[in-house]
């Protein structure tokens, strides 16, 4: 199949063409539980997850399972190179930047890794995959944009409207396809429907400093251009120094320039108790860097208004084998928040917008 070079490599560059990505994403799978680190201009978050069930669909890469929502933008991705390490691996654009590193954890026989490697020749070169087949039907310019194209296949992979999950709205404004347009919304909460509020993003660090000294679970939506996940981390630990936010957890990192946001929003809406609001923050540019909202507070609309989403399952799928499950994911045999959790995202939803 026809290779598609958007740039031209160095002549002394050593590069090998090999299969499609659809092959190298599932061979993802055999390196077990991974730190998946990405990042843009201010921010940057690594996570332990499972790739496994890596899939893709068009344009998009896709994996959902409890507690973890991801979309890998294949138009972005250009080759798949080693770390210098040999202890993972980089997936690249096409100008050499990584839009995602997979690193091994600590403790990991790295066997796997290495015959994966060794399997693509990604040793010491990159490998530009071949890629995917192109429908021959001549389309219309507006089915070839590329917008237009991630929005039928989000649309295709996307759960039922009441859920709760990655949207092709927050695809494409995490992703920097779309830049903010508060217009939108000015005219849903002239209807009464989905206001948004702009803050104060100096507030942004003592609210989230807040929900992690309570241990508050959160809905965590970011990534790159190619690579955008949702998943749903408990941090316990954090610093704010000289504008730097730091965050930790068990299964999450988090650093966080502040200067970095432009502008802070407080989108969605509070029926009763059901809170769907969610903090989202902005760049210069625009660009959503990441969007913030309450997983006990998404569960406890999911179970408001019956609807089995994945964002109601808590950390079954990040815990080690034989933990015991802490209570307040514990509810009638399987691992949810308890609805009263909710009320902190409530009060601090109010007290930022007040």
């Amino acid at each position: 199949m026809p290779i598609s070079m958007p740039i031209a490599l160095q002549p002394s560059e050593p590069v090998r063409y090999l299969g499609h990505w659809p092959e190298l994403l599932a061979d993802l799978e055999l390196l077990g539980r991974v730190w998946i680190e990405t990042e843009q201009r201010g921010l940057r978050i690594a996570q332990r997850q499972r790739l496994g069930g890596l899939r893709v669909q068009g344009m998009l890469g896709h994996l959902d399972k409890p507690g973890y929502q991801l979309r890998v933008l294949l138009d972005q991705c250009h080759a798949l190179a080693s770390q210098d390490d040999l202890q993972g691996l980089v997936i690249e654009d096409a100008t050499q930047q990584p839009l995602v590193r997979i690193q091994l954890e600590a403790g990991t026989h790295p066997l796997p890794l290495r015959v994966l490697l060794s399997s693509l020749g990604a040793n010491g070169r990159r490998v530009v995959p071949a890629p995917a087949p192109q429908d021959g039907r001549q389309m219309a310019a507006l089915e070839q944009h590329a917008i237009h194209r991630l929005q039928r296949d989000c649309q295709a992979l996307e759960p039922e409207p009441k859920c709760l999950g990655l949207s092709f709205r927050d695809l494409a404004e995490l992703s920097g396809r779309q830049s903010l347009n508060p217009l939108p919304w000015m005219r849903a909460a002239a209807r009464g429907d989905e206001p948004a509020i702009a803050v104060d993003p100096a507030l942004v660090p003592c609210a989230l400093e807040t929900l992690v000294d309570q241990v508050h679970p959160l809905a965590l939506s970011s990534g790159s251009q190619g690579w955008v996940s949702r998943s749903i981390q408990q941090f316990y630990g954090h610093a704010y120094l000289d504008g730097q936010l730091s965050l930790r957890g068990d299964h999450a990192r988090l650093e966080l320039d502040v200067r970095a946001i432009d502008s802070a929003w407080v989108v969605g809406e509070r029926r009763g108790e059901i809170d769907r609001r969610s903090l989202r923050l902005y760049d210069d540019e625009g660009r959503a860097m990441a969007i913030i909202g309450s997983a006990a507070a998404a569960a406890a609309a999911a179970e408001g208004d019956d609807c089995a989403d994945a964002w109601s399952t808590g950390l079954a799928d990040t815990a080690e084998p034989g933990a015991a499950t802490p209570d307040a994911f514990r509810s009638q045999g399987h691992p949810r928040f308890r609805r009263d959790e909710a009320r902190l995202w409530t009060t601090l939803m109010n007290a930022l917008t007040s």
